[in-house]
């Protein structure tokens, strides 16, 4: 059936029925190929993303006003090292797994295999369209699924290069498409019953997805929206930490699930740390186009909105703009660095997810303080602590309530594949990234197998008084006595 491998939103419902028929019948021969046949096409991909790097940092440039730095190593290194990462381990991840047999099921082994969902749909944001399209793709594909992939509708440009670096890689036909539209285009989606369903997004729109979802009981991984604390603790280097405050909540204009949100400071580095972060967003160069720009401009004006509104909201209750804010006659995409001192917990700008370049500052007396200021949040996807005492800022993460955390340094904690990444609370649940993260994709199968040489087991009817003794004995020399080390 020669089926395109990109749909453009219809009123009819019969274009995303077929493009679902397609990945269904290209789901059988993809489950049963190797790891190693798989990832072929995953290499291919990798040295189109490498071949085009330069389209790709001049498109983003044009349609999300990133700068070419953003754009290659938060685009682009990330998924390349995604890729080469599972290129290298997806085999061993994905193997048939022997596990240990209980002695009453002597003579018996055990096993685990990974088998894919199916039909896998990937919800994506417009904030990071190829990392965040991309690497939860190529986990599926890996993983034997086939992908339905429905990116932000706000780049159009992005999501046709996408669907058509797909298909150049050569995967086989309708086994991943490229579905552009907007919100009836996911609820019909969702309303075709795929296998799965991997978001990442707002909250608002992930309560949605899962109501939807839970009608047909389609699992679910989120990943939603994030409000990440940054902790300077006393001993902290303050160059290092200001430094990287600043980058953390700049990076892509403020435009990142974990971006650094709020910065919680030990009052004795309080006033030296804002005299640095000041200094550090002085000499930062914004611009939209800008080859050499440090901060771009924001991509949607409904986000620059939002931003604008909690702002204001804040200097409403007594915040101080240090740096940055808006002009009256202020309009996107350019939204300056801005600095805030003098905020509380309980302004929105500290308690609801900013997406844009707001770097909200409060001082802290202990670290105990500091502690409870950080997890009095409904979010946790990601977290810094600086300190020179490592072991103590172990101590510190142990106690925070997040599903990242990172020492002496923030986001780019993100692009260590070998960890998982996922969030807590109202951040969301499930993992990218990782052999967990690719495990995430498929369902685990239990095996067990026994010869079945023998007529009949122990515990089997007709039951015997003499089976029944000795089951007893048994018990009792298992299980009877003290902890078992």
């Amino acid at each position: 059936m020669n089926m395109p491998n990109t749909y453009e939103p219809t009123d009819e419902q019969s274009c995303l029925e077929a493009a679902m028929y397609a990945a269904r019948m290209a789901f059988p021969i993809w489950k049963t190929q190797s790891v190693e046949q798989r990832l072929r096409n995953l290499t291919r991909l990798r040295q189109l993303l490498v071949r085009d790097m330069d389209e790709w940092i001049m498109l983003l440039s044009h349609e999300a006003h990133k700068t070419p730095m953003d754009t290659l190593m938060t685009e682009l290194y990330v998924t390349l090292e995604a890729i080469a990462y599972y290129e290298k381990h997806a085999a061993r991840m994905l193997r048939t797994r022997r596990k240990r047999t209980p002695i009453a099921f002597m003579g018996a082994r055990s096993y685990v295999v990974h088998e894919p969902y199916g039909v896998l749909l990937v919800i994506t944001p417009w904030n990071f369209p190829l990392q965040l399209a991309l690497v939860p793709v190529i986990s599926g594909l890996i993983a034997g699924n086939a992908v339905l992939l429905k990116p932000s509708e706000k780049l159009p440009n992005v999501a046709a290069k996408l669907s058509s670096t797909l298909i150049e890689a050569g995967f086989p036909v309708g086994l991943c498409q490229v579905i552009q539209g907007g919100r009836e285009v996911v609820e019909r989606l969702i309303e075709a019953k795929p296998d799965k369903i991997f978001f990442t997004g707002g909250e608002g729109a992930g309560r949605n997805i899962l109501q939807r979802a839970a009608a047909h009981l389609i699992p679910c991984d989120m990943e939603l929206s994030g409000k990440d604390p940054m902790i300077v603790c006393a001993d902290a280097n303050i160059e290092r930490a200001a430094a990287a405050a600043v980058w953390g909540a700049f990076l892509n204009s403020g435009q990142a699930c974990i971006s650094v949100e709020r910065v919680y400071v030990h009052r004795q580095l309080y006033q030296p740390f804002l005299e640095a972060v000041l200094r550090h967003t002085r000499s930062l160069q914004q611009d939209i186009g800008g080859r050499w720009a440090d901060v771009g401009g924001m991509t949607t004006t409904e986000a620059w909105s939002k931003v604008q509104s909690q702002l204001q909201d804040a200097i409403s209750g007594g915040a101080i703009v240090e740096i940055g804010g808006l002009t009256p006659d202020a309009e996107p995409p350019l939204f300056p660095p801005t600095v805030l001192t003098n905020v509380t917990n309980d302004m929105r700008v500290m308690r609801e997810e900013t997406f844009g370049p707001i770097l909200p500052i409060l001082a802290f007396d202990d670290e105990s303080d500091a502690i409870r200021l950080a997890n009095d949040s409904p979010y946790g996807l990601n977290a810094s602590i600086f300190t020179r005492d490592v072991a103590q800022g172990r101590k510190i993460a142990d106690q925070l309530e997040t599903g990242n955390c990172v020492i002496n340094d923030v986001v780019r904690n993100i692009s260590n594949m070998h960890l998982p990444f996922g969030g807590v609370k109202q951040s969301g649940f499930g993992r990218i990234h990782g052999e967990e993260g690719l495990l995430s994709f498929c369902q685990s199968k239990s095996i067990m197998v026994k010869r079945g040489r023998q007529n009949r087991e122990i515990n089997w009817y007709p039951y015997k008084e003499t089976a029944f003794t000795s089951m007893k004995k048994g018990i009792r020399f298992l299980f009877g006595g003290g902890p078992r080390l």
